[in-house]
């Protein structure tokens, strides 16, 4: 019997016409099994009559701070967490990478969901890429812990670039919002009681998960995704999102259309940017205060410093004038 016959393994990987695994399916549930539990990878792997050296059946990589140090990272399976609202197109991206046709109907995530493909790269190599979709609801609960962040390599936030606004026919209010992210401030966003903004939404997890990144020094580099580009989105919209990924120093969004089957190669793009770890990791205003903070800190150090040691140098320098002029005497 597989291992990957329950969740999270159950229906995590792409399956053939007739409901098998194909070989890239199969490696795909040994990559996320071994991500998620190595110890029961490497058990299997002995189960199924592996007889090589199991010291080396598992590779084991360097920490991803170290990564980002370096400014690179040479993993072969890269884990992509998935943010975003209530219906903004997440689950649809997870199926539309397992191959699964695109469906109308809503089934909310209760629980966090794991598809895992492999994914071609230019020159012909082959990367695993793990999406882990948060449900909303379950967004406090992963940041309530320190190294929640500990695991992953890029950050994907999606939002409906439909319902930007939330405008329905019924109940439409207009409530003037402050709210900042970076430098930038949006007024008077018009949205229905019953249906916040899935843009505003989107953009309050980034702000989030940038900041628990910030404080934990578990920052990554973060993608934003346009769901649902098949249709006509808000030219408003288009321009807060231009603004606040010029405003937090990342890509701007990325619009995609499961129902068109466009993904406009958004999959390649976030192994890019987990293999270039010191990258499009979002910088909040208060993160930029620190940083300035941190900077005037060490400006006025170094002028301490220098000072001390003119000091020290003029000191010595008078001791041994005295001393020649003592002798001389």
């Amino acid at each position: 019997m597989y291992p990957w016959t329950e969740a999270p393994y159950k229906d995590a990987a792409e399956k053939t016409a007739l409901g098998g695994l194909s070989l890239d399916g199969f490696l795909s549930e040994w990559a996320l099994l071994t991500l998620l539990d190595p110890v029961s990878s490497l058990e299997n792997l002995i189960y199924i009559g592996y007889t090589g050296d199991h010291s080396s059946a598992l590779r084991v990589t360097r920490k991803r701070r170290l990564d980002r140090k370096r400014q690179q990272s040479d993993r072969n399976v890269f884990q992509c967490f998935v943010f975003g609202p209530k219906e903004a197109g997440k689950s649809g991206l997870l199926n539309a990478f397992l191959g699964r046709p695109f469906s109308d109907s809503y089934n909310p995530t209760m629980d966090d969901r794991y598809a895992v493909n492999v994914v071609d790269q230019p020159g012909g190599s082959k990367k695993s890429l793990v999406l882990r979709e948060i449900p909303e609801d379950g967004v406090r609960k992963l940041l309530s812990k320190r190294d929640s962040l500990a695991a992953c390599d890029t950050a994907l936030f999606v939002y409906d670039r439909y319902v930007y606004m939330g405008c329905r026919l019924s109940t439409v209010v207009n409530l003037e919002l402050h709210f900042y992210l970076g430098s930038s401030k949006v007024d008077a966003l018009y949205f229905s009681s019953s249906d916040e903004s899935s843009w505003k939404r989107a953009t309050e997890l980034l702000v989030e998960v940038a900041s628990h990144g910030e404080n934990t020094g578990y920052g990554v580099p973060c993608l934003i995704v346009a769901a649902k580009d098949d249709l006509d989105p808000y030219p408003m919209a288009i321009h807060d999102a231009t603004r606040l990924t010029q405003d937090m120093g990342i890509e701007p969004p990325i619009p995609i259309s499961a129902k068109l089957g466009d993904f406009n190669t958004v999959f390649r793009r976030i192994i890019a940017a987990a293999e270039h770890p010191h990258l499009s990791i979002p910088e909040t205003e208060a993160g930029r205060s620190r940083r300035q903070y941190s900077r005037i800190i060490n400006r006025s150090l170094m002028v301490v410093s220098v000072g001390a040691a003119v000091t020290l140098v003029g000191l010595a320098a008078y001791r041994v004038y005295a001393a020649r002029k003592s002798a001389s005497s």
